[in-house]
């Protein structure tokens, strides 16, 4: 299959690159001209729809907003989401793809309390995951439009090892913060009780659910996947499996902290209940959670 490819350098999309490559033709697109095929900003939707796109037959979209482009430029990051997107789908469109992979977020659905499932509506509270959604919904409207079909997929806690650590924009989120904290201080901080739960899925993962998108068992599905891990455990069980994998690696002690008193409002939501469910097969994760700590532990 011929697969135009966004977010090549980035964490999700490195791995969704080296994996596609192993069975389709793909050409990347993005900003860094010395690092993809072909030089693109959604942030210029004009010059998107521009672009001369080689005949292909699917996209697959990895480089949706993070909260970083938000507290950048919130104006820019909406842009990238909406018009930026919708001009890709259309250019994407126009050189031949029927097949639209977009990789979303959970936090589309609003809180991340009790089970999720596929067949929850979306309720974005943020301008976060209102953008994705605004970006899924444009790729449903393009793939309508050629009569052909779009795949929303939704990770929740993603981890792996970014491809360019120099332009790595996401070190605070947990699964990254949390074993350069033990390597460098000495001890994890938490904001919070740190009951909230999260399911750690790998970009490995991620790639494989791609692939299986394209050209294996789900390359007729269209809607909603969710893409799990194998892990699905509390803020605080994760901060201490961290804690425990630094204390092996470095030959000394780390500590854990959290709040006297809970952070968390009384009786609210806190996500201690979260589960993410599916209702496709999934596949074990390539690279395991505690080999990932073990590794970023020695990189940081």
């Amino acid at each position: 299959m011929r697969v135009l490819l966004t977010g090549a350098t980035g964490l999700i999309g490195s791995a969704v690159a080296r994996r596609l490559r192993k069975d389709h033709k793909v050409v990347t697109l993005g900003r860094k001209a010395d690092l993809v095929d072909l030089v693109t900003d959604l942030a210029d939707p004009a010059a998107v729809a521009g672009l001369d796109l080689p005949p292909s037959d699917c996209l697959v979209h990895c480089a949706g907003v993070i909260d970083e482009d938000f507290k950048a430029d919130p104006m820019a990051a909406y842009l990238r989401a909406t018009l930026g997107a919708d001009a890709l789908a259309d250019v994407a469109s126009r050189s031949g793809c029927r097949r639209f992979v977009y990789v979303s977020s959970t936090h589309v659905y609003g809180a991340q309390v009790g089970e999720i499932r596929e067949d929850v509506p979306a309720n974005p509270q943020s301008h976060y995951a209102l953008a994705h959604f605004c970006t899924e919904q444009i790729m449903r409207r393009h793939a309508a439009q050629v009569d052909g079909s779009a795949v929303m997929l939704r990770p929740n806690a993603v981890y792996g090892l970014p491809a360019h650590p120099e332009s790595f924009q996401r070190w605070s989120l947990i699964p990254f913060s949390f074993p350069c904290e033990a390597k460098r201080d000495g001890r994890i901080t938490l904001r919070s009780s740190g009951l909230q739960k999260r399911n750690f899925v790998s970009t490995a993962a991620i790639a494989d659910m791609v692939a299986r998108c394209l050209g294996g068992d789900l390359a007729t599905a269209a809607g909603v996947i969710h893409v799990l891990g194998t892990e699905t455990e509390s803020v605080y069980d994760f901060a201490q499996r961290c804690r425990r994998i630094a204390e092996q690696d470095m030959g000394r002690p780390c500590a854990v902290e959290r709040p006297a008193s809970s952070l968390d409002a009384p009786g609210a939501q806190i996500g201690a209940d979260f589960s993410l469910t599916s209702r496709f097969e999934q596949q074990r994760p390539a690279e395991e959670l505690d080999s990932f700590i073990k590794r970023l532990v020695q990189l940081c």
